[in-house]
């Protein structure tokens, strides 16, 4: 009880310290409001009347609300259990924290931006990201830096499983190699594992494996390039069906190569063969040697390709001997042709080259290569014009240089002249159009590309009529799209502007055409409809007269004639029909001459004239078969009784022809 008293008088003491200040002065307040007596009316009106004269307004102090002694005591329970939450809340929270920070993994390094100076683990890090790519080069890397590390480095045992990883991956893409036939690369890759791998001793068993075959391989392959080389077919052929043996890629792979190599030595060989035949046959002759020397410098490389380079030599000085010999006689023709045979591979005097380029310049100087583009002819032209330019002044074929230079400078400059023309004309416009003319028009005549010139001419002409012109057939489709008459007449004068001879001359009047029959349609539609309405009416007459009006010039000239002939056809059936109808009737009672002779004035042309000579046909045959019949009746013995008739004297599925439709017996 005691206890409860002194926290009691605690809590009353805290809250007395807490309250002090500002229960005084509501308490002074109350003791000043309750010593004033009640105002009265009079003391009110004082009051008020002294306030209007300081012009102030008067504002009550606000009284401190007082807390029931109900609440005071529930604040004075909670206030020490909320004082050891919030000290224990601060607490908990710095365990976390520090928690946190403890577990908290270091940043990991960009291998991007690594500085120089960067610790073993960053770089130990970055080797094992370099090494998942499986790059050789990654691997060899990482292997290189954890070679020099000593066994008690901290990171010692992270690195081990490193390098047994790395030389696995080194180890498993030699074998690739291997398998593919790079024993070098295999064996190569094979020395990069070091010593301290858990994979060295493998690594050295196939090492050794892969030298063995590749030291196999290499003496059977020596031994077929000398019997290549010696043109020993068959001891070639023989050492590749020994290397077939050999339990090895590499060597398979190898053999695929060697076969071709055998093709191609027996092939060349065959071709020098042809060359020195060819040379054998005239060995007097400068063009014969000089196919010979083409026909072996194209040789591909081979055994006998260098075989060749002698026989190259020898047939080269031969010309070279025959073009100093010409130059003494003054025989330039001879000398160029000799110097075009000179083999590409041979020193050539200062004559002979001259010759040689000359002879290459000269037909380039009066030819037309408009196979090839532009450009391309420019290069062709300007290696020539070059070289001739080099020609020195004292040369014995100055002269003849002097001649050609202008010759191929004037091909080149016209060619630069048709290309930036061709460049400007792309445009499509009427200026540049323009100007791509008066570039090419001083190609005069007699130039190898006049010709080429005045076709670029021609068709950039017929580009600016057509840039002209069409703005006149623009207009005129946009007036005939309206589709009346005095739009599609106005259309027809508009097209009329593009005259004779323009590029779009064609399509003007194939338009202008085409609007005139819609002009024509439209005028004559109304008569063609009037001719079928008689004819609905059965005015038939009537129906092809009208139709007759449209004359044989208009669109729908045709339409009204295919209608008329049907009308006339109509009319001509109902004429002869009745003719016809008779004609038949008469055939069914056997009177075959009158029905025959009536169907008859069914006259050509007329609609029915076909039906008409169809019946005619038949009938004729039926009374064709009568008269035999007759006839053979006649003929026949007269011991054979007659027999007998009926009371018609005609036994057919007819009426007996009377003497009108048969001639007498």
């Amino acid at each position: 009880m005691a206890g409860k008293t002194v926290k009691r008088s605690r809590v009353q003491a805290v809250k007395f310290r807490l309250q002090k200040a500002g229960k005084s002065k509501v308490e002074k307040q109350t003791a000043d409001t309750v010593a004033k007596p009640a105002p009265t009316a009079a003391s009110k009106e004082r009051d008020r009347t002294a306030r209007k004269q300081r012009g102030t307004n008067v504002v009550q102090p606000l009284r401190r609300p007082r807390f029931p002694a109900q609440v005071t005591k529930g604040l004075r329970f909670l206030a020490a259990p909320l004082v050891w939450l919030c000290l224990l809340a601060f607490c908990g929270g710095t365990g976390v924290a520090a928690f946190l920070w403890l577990t908290t993994l270091p940043p990991v390094p960009n291998c991007q931006t690594m500085p120089s100076p960067a610790s073993d683990s960053e770089q130990l890090y970055c080797a094992e990201q370099a090494s998942r790519s499986g790059k050789v080069e990654a691997l060899l890397a990482g292997l290189a830096l954890v070679k020099n590390w000593s066994p008690d480095h901290p990171l010692r045992h992270r690195a081990n499983r490193d390098v047994t990883e790395w030389s696995k991956s080194l180890l498993a893409i030699a074998d690739t190699k291997a398998g593919q036939g790079d024993l070098a690369g295999a064996i190569a890759l094979a020395k990069k594992i070091p010593a301290s791998s858990p994979l060295h001793a493998d690594a050295q068993t196939a090492l050794l494996g892969w030298q063995k075959a590749q030291n196999l391989g290499q003496t059977i392959n020596a031994a077929i390039q000398r019997a290549l080389k010696q043109q020993d077919w068959q001891t070639a052929t023989l050492q590749m069906q020994a290397l077939t043996r050999l339990d090895d890629e590499y060597a398979r792979q190898n053999l695929n190569r060697l076969r071709q190599q055998l093709v191609t030595e027996r092939t060349t060989y065959q071709q020098l063969q042809q060359a020195r035949q060819i040379a054998a046959s005239a060995p007097e002759d400068v063009v014969v040697i000089g196919k010979a020397i083409a026909l072996a410098e194209r040789l591909p490389a081979s055994y006998a390709r260098s075989a060749a380079q002698l026989d190259i030599q020898t047939w080269g000085q031969f010309l070279l001997n025959r073009l100093t010999a010409q130059l003494g006689q003054a025989d330039m023709a001879g000398a160029i042709v000799s110097a075009q045979s000179l083999p590409f591979s041979l020193p050539l005097p200062p004559v002979a080259r001259d010759l040689l380029w000359i002879g290459r310049a000269q037909p380039l100087a009066t030819s037309n290569l408009m196979t090839t583009p532009l450009l391309e002819q420019f290069w062709q032209l300007w290696l020539p014009l070059s070289q001739v330019r080099q020609i020195r002044a004292d040369s014995p074929l100055a002269a003849q240089t002097k001649v050609l230079i202008p010759r191929l400078e004037q091909q080149t400059q016209d060619l630069l002249q048709l290309q930036l023309a061709q460049t400007v004309g792309r445009l499509k416009q009427l200026p540049t159009l323009q100007s791509a003319i008066a570039l090419v028009q001083p190609i005069t005549p007699g130039r190898p590309r006049r010709l080429y010139a005045q076709t670029l001419i021609a068709q950039w002409r017929k580009e600016i009529q057509q840039l002209e012109d069409r703005p006149y057939v623009t207009q005129a489709q946009q007036l005939a799209a309206a589709g009346t008459l005095p739009k599609l007449n106005a259309a027809i004068a508009q097209a009329r502007q593009v005259a004779p001879g323009r590029a779009l001359r064609l399509e003007a009047q194939n338009l202008i055409a085409k609007w005139t029959r819609q002009i024509q349609t439209l005028e004559d539609q109304p008569i063609l409809n009037q001719a079928r309405a008689l004819a609905k009416q059965n005015k038939l007459t009537e129906a092809i007269q009208t139709a007759n009006k449209i004359r044989a010039d208009r669109a729908l000239y045709k339409d009204a004639q295919a209608a008329a002939n049907d009308w006339i056809a109509q009319i001509q059936i109902a004429e002869d029909q009745s003719l016809l109808d008779e004609a038949r009737a008469l055939a069914d009672r056997g009177r075959l001459t009158r029905a025959i002779s009536l169907a008859s004035e069914i006259s050509y042309g007329r609609a029915l004239y076909d039906d008409a000579q169809s019946a005619i046909a038949r009938w004729s045959d039926q009374r064709d078969t009568i008269l035999r019949e007759r006839r053979s009746r006649r003929d026949e013995p007269s011991s054979l009784p007659e027999p007998s008739r009926p009371s018609s004297g005609y036994n057919s599925p007819v009426e007996a022809p009377d003497s009108q439709d048969l001639p007498p017996p």
